[in-house]
């Protein structure tokens, strides 16, 4: 695994020392996809640009899986202030979201809580039943909210953890499945990706 985690760390410190000519040849690649790239130099102008596609699609409500750039830039609160819904969907984020608190962990944002306070924040904002505190009930509760929050959607938006140059593709990893539910189902599709999350080619992904 040492072997394993060094290959990782060389993969990624030759991309930045060559980081222009792979963000160029990825631009090329997604593009020849069908893939409209658009290049932000900070929080401002990438919040600005989701907003200018969002509004040209006039996308109302968006689903949106955890993504750690657009909680740096800020992007929800600045969409909202547009008049755009945003929907968290990690399960984490969207009970964070509920309480309208910023999230107290990088991985697990609700990791403070006990089950017997989301059963409230539950019962409150979703209408579950009252003293409710089994996680599998909670959870299920959670996923038939959200899912017809996926079917109303007119757009979603997902981070990125890796962009590959010689393909144009990008890869999501999941655990919950929302960010799948988000690309198959919303008519529009936003990926929102830090450059230094390039790798130059299939064979690096592994």
């Amino acid at each position: 695994w040492e072997d394993l985690r060094q290959l990782g760390s060389d993969i990624k410190d030759h991309v930045l020392s060559d980081l222009d000519r792979y963000l160029i040849q990825f631009e090329e690649n997604a593009q020849k996809n069908g893939v409209q790239v658009h290049w932000a130099a900070d929080a401002k102008e990438h919040n600005a640009i989701v907003e200018r596609i969002l509004k040209k699609q006039d996308a109302r409500k968006v689903v949106k899986s955890k993504s750690m750039l657009t909680e740096e830039c800020k992007l929800n609160e600045h969409l909202e202030h547009c008049g755009i819904e945003v929907i968290d969907t990690d399960l984490g984020e969207r009970i964070i979201q509920l309480l309208e608190e910023p999230p107290s962990h990088i991985v697990m944002p609700a990791i403070h809580l006990k089950k017997e306070e989301i059963g409230e924040l539950f019962h409150e904002k979703l209408g579950t039943e009252e003293g409710l505190s089994d996680p599998k009930q909670l959870t299920e509760a959670a996923r038939q909210h959200l899912r017809s929050e996926f079917m109303q959607c007119d757009a979603a938006i997902t981070g990125v953890n890796f962009g590959i140059a010689e393909t144009g593709g990008v890869v999501v990893c999941t655990n919950e499945g929302n960010a799948d539910m988000g690309v198959h189902l919303a008519p529009l599709q936003i990926h929102c990706m830090g450059i230094e999350k390039i790798i130059p080619r299939m064979k690096d992904l592994g």
